[in-house]
């Protein structure tokens, strides 16, 4: 119950902290993480690297990896503040963007497949939604351990308004929410080793889950990504949806599913563009330079291939 406990009372100690006096506290916190955590952070200087353009790690590049960690602390303090049962169920917000676009995908009927990268405050974009009209959100989590404690992190989640799928099993609760005209939340930057779908991003080979387009491809949902942007000051956040995707299918399952991942990887390249310090990848996402080297021969030398879908790979969830 440890972990338990101490998620409790993190979550007490940021609701009852002033918000600007925790975000100070963050801010170092990410910075002295940043330093200590050697491993973490050349992943997320290399990650970087690539975002930026620069030819190798150099100080500009430090300097924006330094900025996403204290960002991501400060996400944190939101998230634990909300974890609290009397807090509010939102932050402040101070624009709202093109909510007319969830009208437009939801009168054809089939669904909407929402979909964002580690960006922000993704949880406080899925309660926004939930605030604005009678929808029902459906979305996949990892599971924490012990049980315990994801069951308290969940139900957090689930106060903002969504239902909540383990990473197995969650496709078939998925379909039935599209088939019911709902909304399906996804992020879709999650690292994977084997599943997925070999996109470019940022110019260079990365697999992406091919959840959001096997989903929209299989029943006709809307495809649209979503974002809440921190403003300066911290006290408040920019909330904006992009328009919905389109794009002309070919028939070929596969090709399809790589068309339709590719526009949803140069939406994520648009948004990581404009404020990069609010992209949290800590890990490794690229493919390796093999890796990279076989994706680029199999793609000058196409040949057929056989298209086995894994339901584990349907959806990544945090």
């Amino acid at each position: 119950m440890l972990a338990v406990n101490l998620f409790k009372i993190a979550s007490w100690v940021c609701f009852n902290t002033p918000r600007r006096l925790s975000y100070r506290v963050a801010t170092v916190a990410g910075e002295i993480y940043y330093w200590v955590a050697r491993e973490h952070s050349r992943k997320a200087d290399r990650n970087m690297q690539i975002v930026l353009g620069e030819p190798k790690i150099n100080r500009r590049v430090r300097l924006v990896a330094r900025r996403s960690f204290r960002n991501y602390a400060k996400y944190m303090v939101d998230f634990l503040r909300q974890s609290h049962p009397q807090a509010a169920k939102l932050p402040g917000f101070v624009g709202q963007g093109s909510w007319q676009y969830f009208d437009d995908i939801l009168a054809k009927g089939k669904g909407a497949v929402l979909f964002m990268p580690h960006f922000g405050n993704w949880d406080g974009a899925i309660g926004l939604v939930s605030t604005y009209g009678d929808y029902n959100l459906h979305s996949v989590a990892n599971d924490f351990k012990p049980p315990e404690l994801n069951q308290l992190i969940q139900s957090s989640r689930e106060r903002l308004g969504i239902k909540i799928y383990s990473s197995e099993g969650a496709l078939r609760g998925l379909y039935t929410a599209l088939k019911k005209n709902e909304l399906v939340v996804l992020l879709v930057d999650s690292p994977l080793k084997s599943e997925g779908v070999i996109v470019e991003l940022f110019g260079k080979p990365v697999r992406l889950a091919q959840g959001p387009a096997a989903l929209a491809l299989k029943t006709g949902a809307g495809l649209m990504m979503g974002y809440i942007v921190r403003q300066p000051g911290n006290d408040t956040y920019y909330a904006a949806w992009e328009k919905p995707l389109e794009y002309e299918l070919t028939g070929n399952k596969e090709r399809d599913i790589e068309i339709i991942s590719q526009q949803i990887a140069n939406n994520i390249e648009m948004l990581i563009r404009r404020h990069p310090d609010q992209w949290y990848m800590f890990r490794p996402l690229w493919l390796t330079p093999e890796e990279s080297e076989k994706y680029y021969y199999n793609k000058a030398n196409p040949h057929p291939r056989k298209v086995v879908a894994k339901e584990e790979s349907v959806a990544q969830g945090d």
